[in-house]
């Protein structure tokens, strides 16, 4: 879980609890509701950024519209779980990204974010949840390999992990006839609004995006 600093780190831990109460009443949820109940408990005793937990919300309330019921801040075999979303035999585990980085891998901030995405996602698909999503604030580029959003095999994951470092001979096995990452989420917490986007869109604007970086 990746948060950004906020000038809401100098509010008392009152003050933030009321941030979320008002936000939760913005999406229509009942102040008594477990899940808002449990966003509070994550605000004020385990010190999760307000800007993470009413983000938490807004994606369960989207979700819930459609049919889904959510947990927030769940474990599901062994895998953490920003929101975790089930229908019928459907589930998904969402993690959402702020992109802070350690000031310590500062020169090497795009390898770090990419490095992020891609250990969560082998975390993901370790645990035989249905769908790896990623979710991120509007203006936020998804910095993940192109590759992640087409049908892919073992071989062809086990390559691209490889020019990272990384090694995950297990989830080899559990690569399906679909793209790794299905979909992805943007949210704009100031109108309260959260948009899919497909996977097709996502590779576009992360190929965009590249070849503007790119030398």
């Amino acid at each position: 879980m990746f948060t950004m600093i906020t000038q809401a780190s100098n509010l008392s831990s009152a003050d933030k609890t009321s941030i979320v109460l008002r936000y939760a009443n913005k999406l229509g949820f009942s102040s008594e509701a477990n899940i808002i109940l449990k966003a509070l408990r994550l605000v004020r005793d385990k010190g999760v950024a307000v800007s993470h937990v009413i983000a938490e919300l807004l994606l369960c309330k989207y979700l819930m519209e459609k049919g889904y019921e959510c947990e927030i801040e769940y474990t599901h075999n062994n895998v953490k779980c920003d929101v975790y979303a089930r229908k019928r035999s459907i589930d998904e585990c969402i993690e959402i990204l702020y992109y802070a980085v350690p000031l310590d891998n500062i020169e090497n901030w795009t390898n770090y974010i990419v490095l992020t995405h891609l250990r969560k996602a082998m975390q993901i698909l370790k645990s035989s949840i249905y769908f790896v999503s990623f979710a991120y604030p509007v203006g936020l580029i998804p910095l993940i390999p192109p590759t992640f959003f087409e049908i892919i095999s073992g071989d062809r994951l086990a390559k691209v992990l490889a020019s990272y470092g990384l090694h995950e001979p297990e989830v080899l096995e559990r690569v399906k006839d679909t793209p790794i990452i299905h979909h992805i989420y943007v949210f704009d917490l100031s109108k309260a609004k959260v948009c899919k986007i497909s996977y097709e869109e996502a590779k576009m604007l992360i190929l965009l995006y590249n070849s503007l970086t790119d030398p």
